[in-house]
């Protein structure tokens, strides 16, 4: 039986890098069938050059675009399902489809998971987690990462339940270890947000390790880190940059002190360095807590991200990771 995916194409920066990696994802992934909602001439148009298998292609037209700029609400409200995200989220509720793939406005999507779509029972707010390449060679999941600036400390309590159950699926981790983002590892740091969530989670029942500072994220000590959606966002960019960042100058140092028959040995190095730090590599944020599966792409999102973000969706509705939130908030 197919997994059939819902792909907004004109949400993010590139609306034909989207529309190609949808080519490129059913030449990869055959078990894959792909329902494509934007306009419908410049979808067709840029599929004429790709192959691909048009038995496993829907196209939904949808003229209208949610930018950026505009009001969520607002703009969900007056465009609707004229829009590629509003006509997505209908066909992901409506049909038999098991996800659904937007690189846009991160509130639109936010508030078309709750509008459009729904909670999941028993979810008071819904959070964007990503998985993040960790230096042990394992992921830590970030959460939340951006759908809520303002939080109270149950919120974060319950951002951490939802991606417990989230890294079960996704890494097969039976008690995944959870860490408070703070300015500090000892109990009494951070401010009274983190300082009522630690005593929330301390509680909880969870495998809470205690607070997290930002230079540990990525060591692999944790393997779910909790934090508002304004920290979190801030921190997911600022490590996004600094990879970049670090990448660019080791490049140009080693083009500049090492000899040149040292050079494949040492570009073979970066390029592995590169792919590891490869966060499209890694698929997409998972909006956790709405009744079906939402991924988040990048907003710059590229063939490959659609590609990966596509197995990553997969891999969720074989687990029916929707199904297991649900369980989790009946458990509680």
């Amino acid at each position: 039986m197919k997994t059939k995916i819902v792909l907004d194409c004109f949400g993010g920066d590139y609306p034909e890098k989207i529309i190609s990696g949808a080519a490129l994802t059913l030449r990869r992934l055959p078990e894959v069938h792909l329902i494509l909602t934007g306009k419908r001439e410049k979808i067709e148009e840029i599929l004429k050059r790709e192959e691909y298998d048009a038995r496993r292609l829907e196209i939904i037209d949808a003229d209208e675009v949610i930018a950026n700029g505009e009001s969520p609400v607002a703009a969900l409200r007056e465009k609707g399902e004229r829009s590629s995200l509003g006509a997505a989220y209908r066909a992901l509720k409506a049909d038999d489809a098991a996800a659904m793939i937007s690189a846009g406005s991160t509130g639109a999507v936010l508030c078309g998971g709750i509008f459009l779509l729904g909670k999941c029972r028993g979810v008071d707010r819904p959070a964007l987690a990503s998985l993040l390449p960790a230096d042990d060679g394992g992921q830590v999941c970030l959460t939340d990462c951006g759908a809520n600036a303002d939080c109270h400390p149950s919120q974060l309590l319950n951002f951490a339940r939802y991606a417990s159950v989230y890294v079960k699926a996704a890494c097969g981790i039976a008690a995944p270890k959870i860490g408070l983002l703070s300015n500090g590892s000892e109990e009494g740091k951070g401010n009274r947000l983190t300082k009522d969530a630690f005593a929330l989670l301390k509680d909880s029942g969870l495998n809470f390790i205690g607070n997290i500072e930002a230079k540990e994220v990525l060591s692999g000590k944790a393997d779910v880190v909790v934090a508002d959606g304004f920290s979190g966002n801030v921190l997911l960019k600022g490590v996004e940059g600094t990879a970049k960042s670090v990448i660019g100058r080791a490049a140009r140092l080693l083009k500049t002190y090492l000899p040149e028959a040292s050079m494949p040995a040492a570009k073979k190095a970066l390029d592995e360095l590169v792919r590891s730090t490869d966060f499209n590599a890694q698929g997409g944020a998972l909006l956790l807590g709405v009744k079906k599966i939402v991924v988040k792409a990048h907003g710059s999102a590229c063939e490959e991200t659609v590609l990966h973000t596509a197995e990553q969706a997969v891999r969720m509705a074989e687990q029916h990771f929707d199904k297991l939130l649900e369980e989790e908030e009946e458990r509680i």
